[in-house]
């Protein structure tokens, strides 16, 4: 006997180290952890020519660098290898666990042998509409979630971090301790984006700014998509979004009517916003923001099912490593195969439709680890985020629109806005910590506004189309459980939008006397994080003509029965928050999915 050892206290139990080699490297040996590293006794007698093995980390991660090597004269010592020689790729740790709540209200079914009508891998704002919406027409809907049961809601009805005096707009505040980046930048790539691995994925997080594309964004998009969405989808997405206007309030007309004069050219319109202000009767309780954890929840809640409907199956902290494709038949799957992060083990899962939605990242991961069939050659490329310059700025007691207790949103849009002329969005928000802030104790609020001796926090933001940047790609790694690479560069406006956005930033600071944030100090616009608000689009667009990944109907191209549901399929990349569009993508598929039988 001989015997390897890896000593390490980071990778002690319970993550499991095991040991590969040649020439099977499919087959792998448990190792035991003892006298602080993972041990492997092996029989020389099995290896005449000595042994070339790596370390594996669960799931399937392996050891980087080159494989190792023991020669036949060696194998009757102990070896033992140590970092930096044994290293593994970084990989940011989803939040996972299996408390009450969880395994009371989304009961997990492992069973590998139920095949389901429709598998939906993602929960998020594509994901978690389209299972919710399936399940009501009495579809057996799998929901296939890589993190945990994290907020019930989202976090703007929780309570949440207030930075007294400071600019906040807090709905944002807890993002920064749950997100995760399963990513890698390329030499030279810009993303700064992260992932959300939770229930509801980043519908828990968001701002609930939920506008309308408009013509010249769709005019890469199908045609038959395009005219659902201007006609019935849109109005239906909001619906099903709680859009529920705010109470009519003097200070928001006002503001409307001021910016549509400060900012001649535009039409000024009240911020379409995923938040119920207003219950489902005169004496319920507002329901605040929207998201898909809050949806998914309440159908799990929901008892006296009319005969059509079903509850959908939620198998929390389960992440997907590919698609089953059938053997017998070229252009269908037959489920999907991924990794049971409390169970410690790889599971398959059967159906008879599988739907990708797990995040323009992810689903493209996903699909590309699969070998898929892929006519337009695409499935990862293109994936794009429109450019957003912003600035955060102050209005003193007394200037134009100034006030200490109220809040307004308006968005503005050129009339003639196309490709290449005006070819954005204009959202002022005014007094943006009330707008987006909950102060449960009064003497907060009270806090707050002694702070700043009632200066007005506003910001202004452009948001700008763009068409799929054709050098960026998503590029799968190797193993499963490995983040993707990234090659991401900035889709800019033309030169004359970038001058219009500064000269009418400088026009409307003029007119509603602005002044800089304090510790900033200054009003020219800046660059968001490229990513920063989670609208990449594009790694699975769409076509209407079979050049894209997915057809109009988000079904893959070369399958009969695998679609996207998310960011992924957008065919450009809109100036508006994508998540109305999407939302109404959802609704339109499940339509199709429950239809087409």
């Amino acid at each position: 006997m001989f015997t390897i050892r890896f000593v390490t206290e980071q990778y002690a139990p319970g993550q499991t180290v095991t040991l590969r080699w040649a020439p099977n490297w499919d087959l792998e040996r448990g190792g035991v952890f003892k006298d602080g590293a993972w041990t492997f006794d092996l029989d020389e007698a099995a290896f005449p020519n000595g042994i070339e093995f790596k370390f594996v980390l669960t799931p399937a991660r392996w050891m980087l660098g080159q494989n190792l090597f023991l020669a036949r004269a060696d194998l009757a010592d102990v070896h033992d290898y140590v970092a930096p020689q044994i290293a593994f790729q970084a990989v940011e740790a989803l939040v996972t666990e299996n408390g009450l709540v969880a395994q009371r209200f989304f009961v997990r079914n492992l069973d590998p042998n139920h095949e389901y009508d429709v598998i939906v891998v993602g929960s998020g704002m594509g994901g978690g509409l389209l299972a919710s919406r399936l399940a009501e027409e009495g579809a057996d809907v799998l929901v296939l979630e890589a993190g945990s049961f994290l907020f019930p809601t989202h976090i703007g009805n929780l309570p949440r971090r207030l930075k007294i005096g400071q600019f906040d707009k807090h709905v944002w505040s807890l993002w920064p301790d749950f997100k995760v980046k399963n990513f890698v930048n390329e030499p030279g790539s810009e993303f700064a984006g992260a992932q959300a691995f939770n229930l509801g994925g980043r519908s828990v997080f968001w701002g609930g700014l939920i506008p309308r594309q408009v013509g010249y964004e769709l005019a890469a998009w199908p045609a038959t998509v395009r005219d659902y969405l201007l006609g019935p989808g849109y109005p239906a997405a909001e619906r099903v979004m709680n859009v529920v206007p705010p109470a009519p309030s003097n200070y928001q007309a006002a503001t409307r009517e001021f910016l549509q004069n400060a900012l001649p050219g535009y039409v000024a319109e009240d911020a379409s916003m995923a938040v119920q202000y207003r219950g489902a009767t005169r004496w319920s309780i507002p329901a605040g923001f929207f998201s898909t954890a809050d949806l998914l929840m309440e159908d799990r809640l929901l008892d006296g099912l009319a005969a059509a409907q079903a509850k959908p199956t939620v198998n929390l902290n389960f992440a997907v490593w590919r698609v089953v494709k059938d053997p017998a038949a070229q252009r269908r799957v037959v489920g999907v195969e991924g990794w049971d992060l409390l169970g410690q083990k790889a599971r398959t899962f059967k159906a008879r439709k599988v739907v990708l939605a797990a995040g323009t990242i992810e689903s493209a991961k996903i699909a590309l680890q699969s070998g898929l069939v892929d006519p337009s050659g695409k499935i990862g490329q293109g994936i794009t985020d429109h450019t957003i310059r912003y600035r955060h700025f102050t209005l003193p007691p007394g200037a134009p629109q100034s006030s200490a207790i109220d809040s307004a949103k308006v968005i503005l849009r050129h009339p003639t806005a196309a490709d290449g002329s005006h070819a954005f969005d204009i959202v002022v928000e005014l007094g943006s910590d009330f707008n987006q802030g909950r102060y449960i104790d009064p003497e907060n609020l009270a806090r707050e506004r002694a702070a700043r001796a009632d200066w007005m926090l506003c910001e202004l933001v452009f948001m700008s189309y763009s068409a799929l940047n054709e050098g960026n790609v998503v590029a799968a790694t190797g193993n499963p459980a490995d983040p993707v690479s990234l090659a991401f560069a900035r889709s800019m406006p033309t030169a004359a939008d970038l001058a219009e956005q500064d000269a009418l930033a400088a026009q409307l600071f003029a007119t509603i006397g602005a002044q800089p944030v304090l510790g900033e100090n200054s009003l020219a616009l800046q660059f968001a994080d490229l990513g920063g608000v989670a609208h990449e689009v594009g790694t699975l667009r769409m076509s209407g003509n079979g050049t894209g990944v997915v057809d109009a109907d988000l079904k893959f191209e070369g399958y009969d029965n695998l679609y996207a549901c998310d960011n992924s399929v957008f065919p450009a990349s809109p100036a508006a928050n994508p998540s109305l569009t999407l939302a109404a993508l959802a609704m339109r598929l499940a339509t199709e999915l429950t239809t087409a039988g």
